[in-house]
């Protein structure tokens, strides 16, 4: 459902549609800018609220990107001051059902080490980095980031350029780095 105009939200049925196929992944990307489950829901609840009630003058042409930017934009605003910065390891949900427990604190090593690494990023390309392991296409970002997508390509590029030289000048391991970025790649896939 990437096409939207406003007589789409006339049938509730398509508007449960959109919420049920949007909301886990914008849960964790609420989640990773303000670090609380709570204050999480409550972003998307206004978020979801504010579609529905708008509805009859909303023109939107592509809802996912519409989604993660007012999903950003919300979740920036009800931080009021605090940083948007780190993911939060929670988020990236490493079960004990998953993993044998010396996996699972590799995993977690891994997905920490990611973290750091990606927290050295400018806040627009850990944003871009982000969006991506999200599932979002370049276009996408653009319009949920409000900026070109020849910026995103640029900041992607830029990005990639330089987690890899901050790969290659740390003192980690490759191999826990490389199993880090797998897996989150891996998690956001399956979402």
């Amino acid at each position: 459902m990437e096409l939207v105009s406003t007589a789409s939200f006339f049938d509730l049925q398509q508007f449960e549609d959109v919420f049920k196929e949007h909301y886990s992944i914008l849960f964790r990307y609420v989640k990773s800018i303000v670090k609380d489950d709570d204050q999480a829901k409550d972003v998307l609840s206004d978020l979801f609220l504010n579609l529905w009630l708008q509805k009859d003058k909303l023109q939107i042409q592509n809802i996912k990107a519409y989604l993660f930017r007012s999903a950003r934009n919300a979740a920036l605003k009800s931080l009021n001051a605090r940083s948007a910065d780190a993911l939060i390891e929670d988020c990236w949900d490493i079960t004990e059902d998953a993993f044998n427990p010396l996996e699972r604190i590799v995993a977690k090593e891994s997905v920490k080490i990611v973290e750091e690494l990606m927290n050295k990023l400018p806040t627009t390309r850990k944003e871009i980095i982000h969006l991506r392991l999200c599932g979002l296409k370049n276009h996408e970002i653009a319009k949920a980031l409000d900026i070109t997508e020849k910026k995103v390509e640029y900041n992607m590029r830029e990005a990639i350029e330089q987690l890899s030289y901050y790969m290659h000048n740390s003192n980690y391991d490759k191999a826990t780095i490389a199993g880090g970025l797998m897996l989150i790649n891996i998690i956001f896939t399956l979402i």
